[in-house]
């Protein structure tokens, strides 16, 4: 098949972490023998044609000051951006008009296109109409959750899902949320495994922390409030007797504000605030540390509890999204209440204070991704298949 994928988040090299989840899945559809091109907007720094491990990816510039790519050069995308400067929505008129049309100039080579979220997908159905191209889009975290609550979303998701040959998310729990706006023929919404790179994210093989006897904990993701990390700042200073060190890896617009706020609760002289890391250096940063903490106020289906999982790393998070359907409370890691700083920071202290604990949830984590084979050439081998099916259908 030849496949062209649109979306509005993709690395620009492998170390980048913006997108690698999707890259991840290119590379192996790409190792099934499919032709794959990739379509994306320019981001700060990265723009043009440029092959990543094989796989052409074509970086449009777009707004009326193309230098100006705020929208997909902030961290956690384009709804981040948005939230930080609602102004900014002005220029999705421009990122659209040239998102269809850089996806146009590759729609008729294309046997099909993947559009991943909403907005890749109002551009690939528009691309894909002049050569009757099938597209199968998936929805991931923030387009699904305003379909279902935002009437003016609603509007844009039904146009473009009637140009879809097929529906897909991250999670299951999305499902129920999008099926009322899907034409009879969409339903039920597909729910594919998305994988992990078990050879890279795996257990240590010894002793990698040096932190002492007090255990010590991790946050990898966007440095901002939709990922809680106020409410675990102040759930470590509620429990700072328990943990001996906490590191942050990630950037983030809220970077600033946490470090001040770990200061106020004279905390921030056991934080370790680690900034944006290649996305090559994150299966290191989770075998030297105890835990790791996912506070989400909201989520899709999170990679990074999958990557702690695969690497035997017990796993604290909020019961949000689809994170329920990774982790099984008290068996693969302990769900708290998202918001609840006091309920986090028990949790956080429970797993402190018990070895045995940590140790048992982390290898019935990544007991869990091996038995349900959680890779990315399982992901590939089920999209092929819903490929194949919207390749006959249309």
């Amino acid at each position: 098949m030849r496949i062209l994928v649109l979306t509005t988040s993709y690395p620009s090299a492998p170390a980048d972490a913006g997108g690698v989840f999707i890259h991840n899945l290119v590379c192996a559809l790409a190792r099934r023998g499919h032709a794959m091109r990739v379509v994306a907007p320019a981001c700060k720094g990265a723009g043009g044609r440029v092959v990543i491990e094989g796989i052409p990816l074509w970086r449009f510039g777009y707004g009326i000051i193309r230098r100006d790519l705020y929208l997909t050069s902030v961290p956690g995308g384009i709804p981040e951006a948005l939230r930080r400067r609602p102004t900014a929505a002005l220029g999705l008129v421009g990122l659209m008009a040239r998102f269809v049309k850089a996806a146009r100039e590759h729609a008729g080579w294309a046997d099909l296109i993947y559009a991943n979220w909403l907005g890749a997908g109002a551009a690939g159905g528009i691309a894909g109409k002049r050569h009757n191209t099938p597209m199968v889009i998936t929805l991931r975290g923030d387009d699904a959750y305003l379909v279902h609550k935002r009437r003016l979303w609603q509007a844009i998701g039904r146009r473009v899902f009637r140009r879809c040959a097929a529906v897909t998310a991250v999670s299951a729990n999305m499902a129920p949320l999008i099926e009322p706006h899907l034409p009879d023929r969409l339903r039920p919404v597909l729910v594919p495994a998305f994988g992990v790179d078990i050879e890279r994210f795996h257990a240590p093989t010894g002793t990698q922390r040096d932190y002492g006897e007090r255990p010590a904990g991790l946050f990898v993701g966007n440095v901002a409030r939709a990922k809680g990390v106020d409410v675990l700042i102040r759930a470590l200073a509620e429990c700072d007797d328990a943990w001996a060190r906490f590191a942050f890896v990630g950037g983030g617009p809220d970077v600033e504000r946490m470090k001040r706020l770990a200061g106020e609760l004279k905390v921030d002289g056991r934080i370790e605030w680690a900034g944006a890391r290649p996305a090559t250096e994150v299966p290191d940063w989770m075998r030297r540390f105890d835990f790791i903490v996912l506070p989400s106020l909201s989520e899709g289906r999170p990679n990074v509890v999958v990557e702690a999982m695969a690497s035997g790393l017990p796993v604290i998070a909020t019961s949000v999204g689809g994170v329920p359907e990774l982790v099984s409370d008290g068996q693969t890691g302990l769900l708290v209440k998202a918001g609840d700083e006091r309920q986090l920071a028990d949790a956080i202290r429970s797993l402190c204070a018990n070895a045995a604990l940590r140790g048992s949830l982390g290898r019935a984590g990544r007991a869990y991704v091996e038995a349900e084979n959680l890779t990315w050439d399982r992901t590939a081998e089920q999209m092929e298949e819903i490929f194949a099916k919207a390749i006959r259908a249309g």
